[in-house]
């Protein structure tokens, strides 16, 4: 009977003088957390760094830990680089590929895509802004990719993707071509488990839905809740400091979780609970409660434990 366990976290935002993350005492709490559970591995869900060749400091310090990061890319990660440095920085050996650890295959994909009159282009120095409808787009050759990726495997598949498979694209923010990335995923499980955990970070929010017998797991972010709507409700020294800081609802401590899966269709998620740096909230702010696919904001990251068909 085949097992592997991970250490999972998403949105860490090293982005010195805007955001109030403290990313990389953050960074050390969930690698410590690795080392001490002594995961097979960690992955982070992307954004990790918002400028790789302004703030390499980061990458330094997972010297210090003795668990492999593997990482997908976010769309704040090519914010201030080319997709080529992002890479180059991260480790990367492509924008999208896959692993094998203990007979399960791990499927790490980009949605970092948006369509244009020229085609589908890859973010990158914030070109995407001005695209918000075709944002979050997985090209036809990756999707394929996922399709073969997912055929040739020697088990059963974990796919980790920065913007949600679950989530509608209108309103929720889910990746743009999600029906035809879950028509690969349902095609797969047709005679049974082939893709059974698909977890996605961005949307700074904690949630578990079970879809076609597969689990969607939206991984909270490690640092804090995005609020379009800025509140002054930070002491004025940090809101000096930091650019961005009105615009977030922190966590005290780092969020993470670690995933055990088994391949009888057994997954065990053990998160963790924070609280909010200076008691503040979302809803002490002038922003809805919750976000486009009604989930709330909260300061943790959910445990579970269930069994797949």
């Amino acid at each position: 009977m085949a097992e592997v366990k991970f250490l999972v976290f998403a949105d860490l935002h090293h982005y010195p003088g805007v955001f109030y993350t403290e990313a990389r005492k953050r960074l050390a709490q969930i690698m410590q957390r690795a080392d001490d559970e002594k995961v097979d591995f960690a992955v982070s869900l992307g954004d990790f760094n918002h400028s790789v060749k302004t703030f390499p400091e980061i990458f330094d310090d997972l010297k210090n830990y003795s668990t492999k990061l593997y990482h997908t890319l976010g769309n704040h990660d090519t914010d201030g680089a080319a997709l080529s440095d992002a890479l180059e920085y991260f480790h990367m050996p492509a924008e999208y590929y896959y692993f094998d650890v203990n007979g399960f295959r791990f499927i790490v994909l980009d949605t970092n895509y948006y369509d244009s009159s020229c085609g589908q282009i890859h973010f990158q120095y914030r070109n995407y802004f001005d695209f918000p409808r075709t944002r979050e787009t997985m090209p036809q050759k990756q999707m394929d990719f996922l399709k073969d990726a997912i055929a040739t495997a020697p088990g059963q598949c974990i796919l980790f993707s920065h913007a949600s498979l679950e989530r509608h694209h209108e309103g929720g923010g889910g990746t743009a071509n999600q029906p035809q990335i879950r028509e690969i995923i349902r095609q797969a499980n047709a005679n049974g488990r082939k893709v059974v955990l698909s977890c996605n970070g961005h949307h700074h929010r904690d949630n578990i839905r079970i879809l076609d017998n597969v689990a969607y797991f939206d991984v909270n972010s490690a640092s804090f809740d995005w609020l379009s709507k800025p509140h002054e409700l930070y002491p004025e020294e940090l809101r000096k400091q930091n650019e961005l800081i009105d615009h977030q609802a922190t966590f005290q401590d780092a969020l993470s979780a670690i995933v055990t899966v088994n391949d009888d269709g057994t997954i065990k998620i053990d998160g963790c609970k924070s609280s909010f740096l200076y008691g503040v909230t979302r809803e002490m702010s002038p922003n809805p409660i919750c976000d486009g696919s009604g989930r709330p904001c909260v300061a943790e990251i959910q445990s579970a434990h269930f069994k797949l068909l």
